[in-house]
């Protein structure tokens, strides 16, 4: 109950709050297609999937039975942490692989969020990673945040902090990409108070204000996309594009939502389109382009993660 009070006062706030920031516009996917090289990078973008019961895991079969069936291939899979449930075992964690396996996805990445954390060490057992890495692919580079406390805000270490700013000084040339499961306290999305946003935001707002940094990627919120907006840009940080990905979850008044980021060689803009994987069809309102300030340029080989 004190979940469902929460989610209905933040579509309350959102109502009520002008962040300041500024809006993407929205676009014709549809129309730009024809000006797009044949050669794309497509990057599914998902967050907070944690089914509560085993009869909820239908919510993630479908999305992945809609991915398959109506966007075929895709190049990279990135999860924003909550895969599961908090305290979830071995049969949640083989379930959710084997599911996950179904999707005609190249590469799979993923952080942790709170619920992972609060699972313990098994999270790490099926998802031998570290805390914070980074992946390369071209001239991309997706900076990977995971949570490191039971809370339901993000917290995220000095060192961890000191590594993610070293990587943004030190690949100015690189079209930048962080990916956190809550969002900072300053991105303008929807829902950014105490307990949604990560733990002592100044640091990273302050890095922002200096250094480039294309995207920021979350999830957490649960809120329906509608409600969050495709993107926020903040001049203060940078002008570094916020985006919530949404939840895979039907609960409620919720949609199951994800959203796909398609790169374009050649381009210098990435459109990202918001899923409705309940209704199976793309919420063409929501289609936007986001300035990369450079042109992608894709790799030949397979993406590095180091």
């Amino acid at each position: 109950m004190e979940n469902v009070l929460f989610r209905k006062y933040l579509i309350f706030l959102s109502t009520l709050i002008l962040t300041g920031c500024v809006s993407v516009q929205n676009g014709s996917f549809q129309e730009a297609k024809a000006h797009f090289s044949k050669r794309q990078f497509l990057v599914w973008m998902l967050s907070d999937i944690q089914p509560k019961t085993t009869l909820d895991r239908n919510v993630f079969e479908a999305a992945v039975a809609d991915v398959n069936e109506n966007i075929g291939s895709v190049d990279m899979g990135i999860m924003a942490g909550d895969l599961l449930k908090s305290r979830s075992h071995d049969d949640d964690f083989n379930w959710f692989i084997e599911t996950r396996n179904k999707v005609n996805v190249t590469d799979w990445y993923q952080i942790a969020g709170n619920h992972d954390v609060r699972s313990g060490p098994i999270f790490y057992k099926y998802f031998p990673q570290a805390q914070y890495y980074a992946v390369k692919y071209g001239n991309l580079l997706f900076l990977f945040l995971s949570d490191q406390s039971v809370a339901s805000r993000t917290d995220i270490s000095d060192d961890t902090f000191l590594w993610w700013k070293d990587m943004v000084e030190s690949n100015r040339k690189k079209i930048i990409i962080t990916v956190s499961h809550a969002q900072l306290k300053k991105s303008g999305l929807t829902g950014s108070i105490k307990s949604r946003v990560i733990h002592n935001s100044k640091r990273f707002e302050k890095v922002l204000q200096q250094e480039k940094v294309a995207l920021w990627v979350s999830g957490h919120n649960h809120l329906p996309q509608v409600i969050s907006g495709p993107a926020t840009a903040n001049k203060d940080l940078g002008g570094t594009f916020f985006v919530n990905v949404g939840s895979i979850s039907d609960e409620l008044f919720l949609d199951s939502e994800s959203r796909f980021f398609y790169f374009h060689g050649g381009s210098d803009v990435v459109w990202i389109r918001s899923r409705n994987h309940s209704k199976r069809l793309f919420n063409t309102d929501l289609d936007i382009q986001i300035p990369l300030g450079r042109s992608f340029s894709l790799s030949s080989g397979k993406s590095q993660v180091f």
